[in-house]
């Protein structure tokens, strides 16, 4: 594995609608595998990667991350923003962001000592934060604007068999994405491949809408960081999936009923090859794996991920075997999606 290339998609911004730094790095890397690219109006990119006949199958992984935009820049020299998906203001609270402006600043969330503070305060809503600089408002308007995507400052630190980093959600699903297009021998597929590096999938599955009407596949697979909730304290009916054993393949979550023949089809590969995995059913949540169900014509859809702790953080946490698992477990199921029988 390009571990190199993991820090690389993780370390660089993309908050909804600002996911061009991305999409050049994923362009950079499937360029030479496709047979054709295609950019869409809102920016999804779109790789076709032929084999010799046989069905679609479109592979999605989401480029954007959790974040902000700047809202407004007072005189005071106080920054506000809003975020861009789904944040918890108390992690919020007190951390340090990078504006990318033209050019790039550090900055911090503003936060009352704790010596000053009342026993249970709450932390504030983010647009009710106060973002300082420290840079005197004159200067201060020749690097921020209102519109400026901001992202958490924290960087992938890949070592002892684990990643932490910010925006593994869903950077980890671009790389399996990348990784298994390099690992499959395209002269031997026996299906049409279509890669997507999706946009805004954090804003409501945005990008992913107009996907399905352009590439019209017969399977779908959205590739994702999915919710780990091993920790003390939590009960086993609610930890979803755990660190250390593999994929998960979903039943369902908010918005999908994933197709429950592709479900058994993988499965069997998993257990053929001994690869671990494991199955999650809930009902939070949800994935491009819905759009890609119900848009256009439909497709049987499911979802395959890389189990993560504390998602939407400025740091979260995953394991490179998990990483590996998903890596061969996608490869094996587009080799054999031809085998495929409902």
């Amino acid at each position: 594995m390009d571990l190199e290339l993991l820090k690389e998609l993780c370390d660089a911004p993309g908050v909804p609608g600002h996911e061009e730094n991305i999409r050049k790095i994923v362009k950079r890397e499937l360029k030479e595998l496709s047979d054709e690219i295609i950019i869409d109006p809102m920016g999804n990119a779109i790789f076709m990667i032929n084999g010799k006949s046989g069905a679609t199958i479109l592979v999605d992984a989401h480029m954007d991350e959790v974040g902000f935009i700047v809202s407004h820049v007072e005189e005071s020299g106080l920054i506000r923003v809003i975020p861009l998906g789904g944040i918890d203001p108390k992690l919020f609270y007190g951390q340090r962001l990078t504006i990318w402006g033209e050019n790039s600043i550090e900055v911090t969330v503003g936060a009352a000592p704790p010596h000053i503070r009342k026993d249970g305060d709450s932390a504030p809503e983010i647009d009710d934060c106060i973002i300082d600089s420290g840079i005197n408002y004159k200067k201060l308007q020749t690097l921020v604007k209102v519109g400026d995507p901001v992202t958490f400052s924290t960087k992938c630190i890949i070592d002892n068999q684990r990643v932490l980093s910010k925006a593994l959600d869903d950077r980890v699903g671009l790389f399996v994405a990348i990784e298994t297009v390099k690992k499959i021998n395209k002269k031997n597929l026996k299906c049409q491949l279509v890669i997507s590096a999706s946009v805004q999938e954090e804003m409501g599955l945005r990008g992913a809408r107009i996907i399905n009407s352009r590439v019209n596949p017969d399977f779908s697979i959205a590739l994702e960081g999915t919710v780990s909730n091993d920790l003390p304290g939590v009960p086993n009916h609610k930890t979803l999936a755990a660190l250390g054993r593999g994929p998960e393949i979903r039943i369902s979550d908010k918005y999908l009923i994933a197709d429950r023949d592709l479900n058994d089809f993988i499965q069997k590969l998993a257990k053929s090859k001994k690869i671990n995995y494991q199955l999650t059913a809930k009902n939070a949540g949800g994935t491009n794996s819905t759009a890609f169900q119900v848009t256009g014509s439909g497709s049987k859809a499911t979802v395959l991920s890389v189990p993560v702790r504390y998602l939407h953080s400025p740091s979260s946490v995953c394991l490179l075997k998990d990483i590996k698992s998903t890596i061969e477990l996608l490869s094996l199921t587009i080799s054999n999606i031809h085998k495929f029988k409902s």
